[in-house]
């Protein structure tokens, strides 16, 4: 970092405030997960409306990420950081005490707008205050802390939720975190004004080349167009879960949001400075990477939403044993990161994010073994497995994503992988959670077809719906159904994998180009080579601008 200020810059505080500002941005996104049965309870939520409460966030994450990472630049990174995490601090805090459900779901978007510009102005603070010989090392830190947020969300929810505390309490948690983030980030963090693209930097996207006066606008209409499809979409796959996809409030919006996304990219496509460059799917390494990264985190994020139901509810746990449980996420991930790199020096990016997604796509077909007296070491196990293999796919797939996109390009495709990620975890919210729950209320329905109509349509609701009817048939018929309901999504999680695993395979193969193209035994030692030099590549984008 060059200017005023440089001599006062201590990296390593300066690293545990970004680390605790980052932590809560992600504690904010699976933290819900395990207060979801009670909310039910305590509000009367039907399963619509807490698949919105999850994804309210991640889709307006999504939408305002590709014109936030541009922000620290104009206006200064210290100033959009802290203005960031105070807005975030603010509506996270608003958030645990409202009793609508409605207004949970306005206020989480809300949360997610101001979840969107903190994310990568503390990556953009590292890659400006840290030497390039100590940068690796705080990327390093960031990531694990942000892996680590993602798991322990629910451990940390549930230790509130089992104290007696209230559903709120675990978005409080995440307020708090969000402050001391504030505090830490107002103390330790530079100050660095806004300043004017300087030549040989990439653009970022979204924002035409800035003066010195900081002219220039942003593109509203595909910000605005991005936000509604991908609502649209979201809207119609939620709402078919109580409503089928025959039902004209179900396939309309979605079909719509599909059209207005196609158009969003074919007038991207066109655009000299495009929000979302989509032309870097051109570049083969890059859309295996962001095929795998979008799907993987499509699976992952649906996985945790539907064991949520099934450790408190069929199982019995309380939200504090829920939280125990998903540890087991947090340890695959830690044990995968630095096995991932071993491994694709050895054989390769692509052989490692293929070996990954077979290894999800079997903890999937694991799933299938869970039922009413299932011991917790299955499931342990098989948590501990999906983790390790999401880990096999995301730091190789970041490298080569990062490696494959040409300098000048970096920023693009940053905007475009981190976009697609937040996209694929709300559809697998939406996706999976449609046919969790589809397929739970059209066999209850069938099973009950004989008790009274408010029995039946009670029960067809939701599992916690039915137990709490206390009809005989209706509570036994409970736990099988959503049990064979829960193992049919997963088979479909695994189907996912599967495309994942095709695209990997095969796209570009027949090119044989660096790690993307067909590798044999005898090429072991160049695979190695081959990745150093992605890694090295990949940095090189970092300095250059890249914003992950």
């Amino acid at each position: 970092m060059t200017g005023t200020g440089q001599a006062a810059v201590r990296p390593v505080r300066a690293l545990f405030a970004l680390t605790l500002t980052v932590s809560a941005v992600l504690l904010g996104s699976t933290i819900l997960n395990v207060a979801l049965p009670t909310m039910q309870n305590d509000l009367g939520a039907s399963t619509t409306e807490q698949q919105w409460f999850l994804n309210a966030y991640t889709l307006t994450f999504a939408g305002f990420l590709p014109v936030a990472g541009s922000a620290g630049d104009r206006f200064g990174l210290k100033r959009v950081l802290a203005w960031g995490t105070a807005a975030f601090a603010l509506t996270t805090s608003v958030a645990g005490f409202l009793d609508s459900s409605l207004g949970i779901i306005v206020v989480r978007a809300l949360m997610g707008v101001a979840a969107a510009t903190i994310m990568p102005a503390t990556l953009a603070v590292i890659l400006r205050i840290f030497p390039a010989e100590r940068r690796a090392r705080a990327i390093a830190s960031w990531a694990a802390a942000s892996g680590l947020s993602l798991s322990l969300g629910p451990l940390l929810g549930g230790a509130l939720l089992s104290a007696g505390l209230w559903w709120g309490s675990v978005l409080e948690l995440v307020a708090l975190f969000a402050l001391l983030g504030l505090a830490a980030t107002w103390a330790w963090i530079p100050q660095t004004p806004g300043i004017p693209q300087a030549p040989g930097i990439p653009q970022a996207p979204g924002i035409p080349q800035t003066s010195a006066s900081g002219a220039g606008g942003l593109r509203v209409m595909p910000v605005a167009a991005s936000l509604a499809g991908i609502g649209l979409l979201v809207f119609g796959v939620v709402h078919a879960t109580g409503d089928g996809w025959a039902y004209v409030g179900t396939w309309l919006p979605a079909t719509a949001g599909l059209a207005v996304l196609a158009g969003l990219v074919l007038s991207e496509a066109r655009h000299r400075e495009p929000l979302l460059d989509v032309g870097l799917f051109k570049h083969a390494s890059f859309t295996v990477a962001a095929v795998a990264l979008t799907l993987g985190s499509f699976v992952v994020f649906g996985y945790l939403y539907f064991t949520t139901f099934y450790l408190q509810l069929v199982r019995g746990h309380s939200p504090l044993e829920t939280g125990l449980l998903f540890i087991p996420l947090s340890a695959g991930l830690v044990a995968g990161a630095p096995l991932s790199q071993r491994v694709a020096e050895r054989f390769g990016a692509r052989t490692t994010i293929a070996t990954g997604i077979t290894l999800m796509a079997a903890a999937f077909a694991g799933v299938t073994g869970l039922g009413a007296h299932t011991g917790p070491a299955w499931f342990v196990v098989d948590a501990f497995a999906l983790q390790l293999g999401f880990a096999l796919v995301l730091a190789p797939g970041t490298t080569l994503a990062s490696a494959s996109v040409p300098t000048d390009r970096a920023g693009a495709g940053s905007a475009l992988l981190n976009t697609l990620r937040q996209l694929g975890s709300a559809l697998g919210v939406a996706v999976l959670g449609s046919v969790l729950w589809s397929r739970y209320s059209g066999m209850m329905g069938d099973r009950l077809a004989d008790a009274p109509a408010g029995i039946r349509s009670a029960a067809a609701e939701s599992l916690a719906s039915a137990l709490a009817t206390g009809d005989p048939a209706a509570t036994q018929a409970a736990v099988p159904t959503f049990l064979s309901a829960m193992h049919t999504t997963t088979l479909v999680a695994a189907g996912v994998c599967g495309i994942a695993l095709l695209v990997t395979l095969f796209t570009g193969a027949s090119r044989r180009t660096g790690t993307v193209g067909p590798q044999t035994p005898a090429r072991e030692r160049g695979r190695g080579r081959e990745w150093e030099r992605e890694r090295g590549r990949g940095r090189e984008r970092m300095r250059s601008g890249f914003r992950a």
